[in-house]
Order: structure tokens, then C-alpha cells, then sequence
């Protein structure tokens, strides 16, 4: 069981480190959501990390902060999320991360090639994988993509259909549901449904599941308020990797340090695509901020750290700022 009501992105390995001191001074049990673009059997994003060292330096950070009390998860695991839709990868993905102690997986097979039915059967067959490897694997069930879509009572029906299948053969611990948050740049623009959710709340709680809200980054204290009782837990992810671009750009400004190279690679990569919303590219310094924490395994962006540390402990002051943000949720 998950007591958590934090998932936190892996965004780098100053975001892992402020989730595992967090959790142990604030004795909180947080977990740790881990995309196949973050983390992966491949590697990632996020130090080009494989599963098996990103699980190395976590087992780093359980000994450096004792009273930690961070569960391992898999966020999105499914076809197309890093741009392989060949279900072998899946399988490779889920191997490896029970192999790596994994506590649990979220099976997402939205992006699946197929009717609504295969995507089913497939997404059944993944969890039937998953408990041969491991029986005690927790799961994290979700097969509509988050477009902030306001979902009503027309909907609630099939996500009733839907719960009831995967319920036949798996306790999902968590049931991810469409609440109408949504991030677009470096902003929540979605709106919260809580008359849906609470409906939906109260479906999964019938059966033992609790509800999980994504993309809630970038929610106001009052906001916060209005999940009070309907949401169980959230995850948050883009925002902590924006807050460490933030402070490394304005470390630089302060220092006088050229980041025009990091900006230009940034750019010229184009993964701030999908955040924009009202902007334009011309807002190249927005673009860069969107989308900085793709690119903090570059030797551009590492050669910036170097010499931001010959000033300060950067680290130490990106790891405060995170916290800052993850004691706002938690």
C-alpha cells in the first residue's frame, strides 16, 4: 500500500535528492514517478540514466537520508511515450523495473495502435506480466491521454465500465482520473472538475481505489483546497524542472556567466513545442525555460554548473528551491 499523496517527477538529480530530503524531515512518504522519456532500460533524459543507475543513486540517497520514505514508481508505462510503439519495449521497461525494485507501475496504453478493445486486452495482458514478475507490484491504472479535457456525467458510465474491468483481475492502487488540470508553458491552465471528480472519488472508494490527479503542477494553496476529500493523490513533474532552469539562468545573469550555447541547444531541440499555449517561438527565453530540463545532461548545461559552483553551491541552492515547492503540496 501507497500512503503517498506526492508523485514527483525525476526531473534531475537535484529534484531526487529534494525528494528524498523532504521526505526525511518532513517524515512524509513521498513517491518517485519516473517516465520512459526520464528514466528507461535505455536510458533517458535525466543523466541518460538506465533504470538500474537511476535505482543506484536512489539507493545512495536511502543511506545519505535514513528517515526517507520514498516509493519507487513507474509513470506511464505503455506504447509511445518515448516515441516506440512496439509493445517489446513496454515489456523490457517492466522487466527491468521489477528487476530494480520497483514499487509500482502505472499501465497506460493510450497511446496504443489500436480499437479501444485491444487496448484492453493489451493493457491486461501487460498487468498479468507484471504480477508473474512480481506478485506484490503495486499498479497505477490510466488509459486516456490528459488533454484538460472537462469530463461530465456522459462520461462517467464508461469509466465505470473501465474500472470494472481492470478490477476483475488486479487491485489498481491508484485510478488515474481526467480532473481538468492541464500545464501549458510554465502555467496551470486547466480548470478543476470537482463535481465529476467527486463522483468518481466515491466510485473507486466503493472498491478500495484511491483517485490520482496528474498534472497538477503550478496549483494554488486555494486550489489545493478544492481536491480536499475528492483526490487522493497528484503528481507534479515540469514545474520543478522549470524552477531549476529559473534559478540556473538567473545564477548566471547575477555572475555574468554566457548561457547563449545552453539557450541556443534548447531551442534548436524544439521539446518546448508541446508546452506552448499563448506564446509564440519568437519567446526564445521562454522556450528555453520550458523545456531547459531536457537538456541538463549537456555538456552546455554541465559546463554552466561548473562555473556557477566556483561562486556558490548551486546544487545545494537548486535542492532548497525544490523543496520549497514540494512541502507547498505535500
Amino acid at each position: 500500500m501507497i500512503n503517498s499523496k506526492l508523485g514527483i517527477g525525476p526531473m534531475s538529480s537535484e529534484v531526487i535528492e529534494a525528494i528524498f530530503r523532504s521526505s526525511h524531515y518532513l517524515r512524509k512518504e513521498l513517491m518517485i514517478i519516473a517516465s520512459k522519456n526520464q528514466i528507461d532500460h535505455n536510458g533517458g533524459y535525466v543523466n541518460n540514466w538506465t533504470t538500474k543507475q537511476f535505482t543506484e543513486f536512489i539507493k545512495e540517497m536511502k543511506v545519505k537520508y535514513p528517515y526517507s520514505n520514498v516509493k519507487i514508481c513507474r509513470d506511464h508505462c505503455g506504447p509511445g511515450f518515448n516515441g516506440i510503439y512496439d509493445l517489446e519495449d513496454t515489456y523490457s521497461t517492466i522487466k527491468t523495473d521489477i528487476e530494480n525494485g520497483f514499487d509500482l507501475i502505472h499501465i497506460d496504453f493510450c497511446n496504443f495502435r489500436g480499437s479501444k478493445e485491444e487496448m484492453f486486452k493489451e493493457s491486461k495482458k501487460a498487468i498479468k506480466y507484471c504480477m508473474e514478475l512480481n506478485p506484490k507490484i503495486l499498479f497505477e491504472i490510466g488509459t486516456d491521454e490528459n488533454i484538460g479535457t472537462n469530463f461530465g456525467p456522459i462520461n462517467i458510465e464508461e469509466i465505470k465500465n473501465e474500472i470494472n474491468f481492470f478490477t476483475l483481475f488486479c487491485k489498481p492502487e491508484f485510478y488515474v482520473v481526467q480532473t481538468g488540470s492541464l500545464v501549458k508553458e510554465i502555467n496551470q491552465v486547466g480548470n478543476f472538475n470537482r463535481n465529476f471528480v467527486k463522483q468518481i472519488s466515491e466510485i473507486l472508494r466503493m472498491k478500495g481505489i484511491k483517485l490520482k490527479e496528474h498534472n497538477a503542477d503550478y496549483i494554488s494553496k486555494e486550489d489545493l483546497k478544492l481536491r480536499e476529500g475528492v483526490v487522493d493523490a497528484m503528481n507534479i513533474a515540469p514545474q520543478l524542472g522549470v524552477i531549476q532552469t529559473l534559478m540556473t539562468i538567473k545564477k548566471c545573469l547575477i555572475y555574468g556567466i554566457d548561457f547563449s550555447d545552453f539557450l541556443n541547444e534548447v531551442y534548436k531541440k524544439g521539446k518546448w513545442k508541446k508546452w506552448m499555449h499563448n506564446n509564440n517561438p519568437d519567446n526564445k527565453l521562454l522556450c528555453c525555460i520550458i523545456a531547459g530540463h531536457y537538456h541538463f545532461a549537456s555538456e552546455n548545461y554541465k559546463s554552466l554548473i561548473k562555473q556557477l559552483e566556483l561562486r556558490e553551491d548551486i546544487k545545494e541552492n537548486i535542492i532548497n528551491e525544490i523543496m520549497g515547492v514540494i512541502n507547498h503540496y505535500a
